[in-house]
């Protein structure tokens, strides 16, 4: 009898004992789910600049039991509960990149960020973030980079958009496989590739729309796409002045051999300044030694150019290449943006490691390096360590011109016809002095509304020297005999450098993009007249410019090569154009303007 009752007594005593613990053990999780939340939106309104004080609401001082359920933009799962169940924040005017401190929102299933300005890329570890998302909406905003494939591991989601971005590169296949997935939209990116196989029929082309590259079901199919992707019309227009020059092989040949010593002579010192950069890249060698003498070498030739920095500075300029410090993510690499202990502003840009950018790196330090002109991105510096390359330009405030005319309808607005024609008169003075003024003539090769950048007075500067070519100064005839089977001439690429110019032009006044242009009304084949011209601009006593602008642009993308003018008759027209007009350069856009932006 006593031995029951000893063990009755001892039953209650660790019964009541597990009891306290677990009451304990809740009362621990409790505050530790109150905590997470709350540091959750501090982190979230300490990283985001916030221009129009959105957030005042979100006021930490406050002690009492849910208190942050009353922020704006948060629900909470119970009022009195210190648990976020949602994130509402559209169109707030934020800016920053994607808050990696939402993960400590343990309990959230809606997050909605679209209409800010938030950019860089979409954190590749989302599904870690947002583990219990069933909403996720960073539409209309500037994210860059691919999609991560992590997002697929999104399980709960039920409405994905990513429409109105600047994402490239495929959708993951596997976003398809989402079985709650019924709102899906990527519209207005860059995308390629297939489109995913989706469970859901609600699913409609409508979430696809102008990412021209993409194909399959529900889309064009897949089998066209590779003819899709490369005939257009600047492509075409290769193609001819290829077979142009083929057929005219027998000629170049027949000069060849009458001037053989002259001709090769010219060749040789024609390319001597740029080859002097990249003699012994491509040699091989079995001894360390040779390649580390052969490296030093290059880039004591690279330094003569522009300054070598050390990586250490870049990397503690950047706090090691944070993610804070990213503003792009181009073609060839990252682009961060740094601050030297002189208070210099720099953009640095990382090529990727995993691509062998060597040709793209030495050619655009012993182009843009060796000159000088107001119109042309300055080139700071460079950094060669080991594997790593590093190109540290100027850092130009306004970014580039493709995002000013096409990111937001805002932004096209404040870039006005009287901006847009400086813009273009800049650009137009830049390749003309390349073409014309300097010691040996350049070409670009790829000019582009991309690759135009504005500083903070709205001067433009050419950027991207990749596919730079050299050229004779006094001979153009010679120019022909420069030309590799597989490259163009010289004059074929002065005229590519016109015709991209054209397409730059015709951005500016139309406001398409230039697939849009393409195919839409084609202003290829037509006379322009001002139905063509963007809604914007009209009417606004600058009509008559507008149409001149047009005809000029549409005179640079003349089917046939020498049909159209040379850079220099460009600027020329131009530069009579604006003269005509004294307030055509008006003062830039000020700050009151450009923050409207947000509103």
């Amino acid at each position: 009898m006593e031995i029951s009752n000893f063990r009755t007594r001892s039953f209650f005593l660790v019964s009541n004992i597990l009891g306290f613990v677990l009451t304990l053990l809740a009362l621990i999780s409790v505050c530790s789910a109150t905590d997470t939340d709350i540091h959750c939106l501090k982190s979230i309104k300490d990283s985001l600049q916030d221009p129009f004080n959105s957030l005042d609401s979100w006021d930490f001082s406050n002690s009492t039991e849910g208190f942050i359920c009353l922020f704006i933009g948060i629900e909470c799962w119970h009022p009195d509960e210190t648990k976020v169940l949602s994130i509402m924040l559209p169109k707030m005017g934020l800016i920053g990149e994607f808050p990696r401190g939402i993960q400590n929102c343990t309990s959230l299933t809606a997050l909605d960020l679209s209409g800010n300005k938030l950019y860089g890329t979409i954190p590749s570890d989302i599904s870690v973030i947002l583990d219990y998302v069933v909403i996720l909406d960073l539409s209309n905003n500037t994210f860059s980079g691919n999609i991560p494939p992590d997002i697929a591991n999104c399980a709960h989601l039920n409405d994905l958009r990513l429409d109105n971005n600047n994402l490239e590169g495929e959708i993951p296949s596997r976003i398809g496989s989402l079985l709650r997935l019924r709102t899906f939209s990527v519209a207005n990116n860059y995308l390629t590739g297939a489109v995913p196989s989706f469970l859901s029929e609600q699913i409609t082309a409508e979430s696809f729309a102008n990412n021209p590259e993409l194909c399959g079901k529900p889309l064009k199919g897949c089998e066209n796409s590779w003819i899709w992707k490369h005939i257009d019309h600047a492509s075409f227009i290769k193609a001819f002045v290829v077979g142009w020059v083929l057929f005219f092989t027998w000629a170049l040949v027949l000069r060849l051999f009458q001037f053989p010593s002259k001709v090769i002579n010219k060749i040789v010192s024609f390319n001597k300044w740029k080859l002097r950069a990249k003699e012994h890249l491509t040699s091989g060698s079995d001894s360390p030694d040779e390649e580390d003498l052969r490296s030093n070498q290059k880039i004591l030739r690279l330094e003569k150019f522009v300054t070598r920095m050390s990586f250490e500075e870049l990397e503690k300029a950047t706090s090691g290449f944070s993610e804070n410090y990213l503003i792009g993510n181009g073609m060839l690499g990252k682009v961060y943006k740094a601050i030297l202990p002189n208070d210099w502003t720099l953009a640095i840009k990382k090529l990727n490691e995993w691509e062998n950018l060597e040709d793209e790196f030495v050619s655009e330090i012993t182009t843009l390096g060796g000159l000088r002109h107001r119109n042309l991105l300055p080139l700071i510096g460079f950094c060669a360590e080991k594997e790593k390359r590093f190109l540290v330009y100027k850092y130009m405030s306004n970014g580039n011109l493709h995002e000013w005319l096409h990111s937001t309808e805002d932004k096209a607005k404040i870039l006005d016809f009287h901006l847009r024609a400086k813009i273009a008169l800049g650009v137009a003075k830049g390749l003309a002095w390349l073409h014309h003024g300097y010691e040996l003539h350049i070409t670009h090769g790829s000019i582009s509304t991309r690759c135009i950048l504005l500083d903070q007075n709205f001067e433009p500067k050419i950027s991207n020297f990749w596919e730079a070519k050299f050229w004779s100064k006094n001979d153009t005839a010679l120019s022909w005999s420069l030309f590799p089977v597989a490259e163009y001439s010289g004059l074929g690429s002065y005229k590519q450098d016109i015709y991209c110019f054209g397409v730059v032009l015709l951005e500016l006044v139309t406001g398409k993009e230039p697939y849009e242009l393409t195919s839409s009304r084609n202003l290829f084949d037509h006379s322009p007249c001002l139905l063509d011209a963007d809604r914007h601009l009209l009417g606004k006593g600058v009509d008559n410019l507008i149409l001149q602008f047009l005809e000029l642009a549409c005179n640079c993308v003349k089917f046939f090569p020498n049909k159209r003018p040379t850079m220099l008759e460009v600027y020329d027209t131009l530069r009579s154009i604006s003269q005509g007009r004294k307030d055509l350069v008006r003062k830039i856009p000020s700050a009151s303007e450009i923050s409207s932006l947000y509103d």
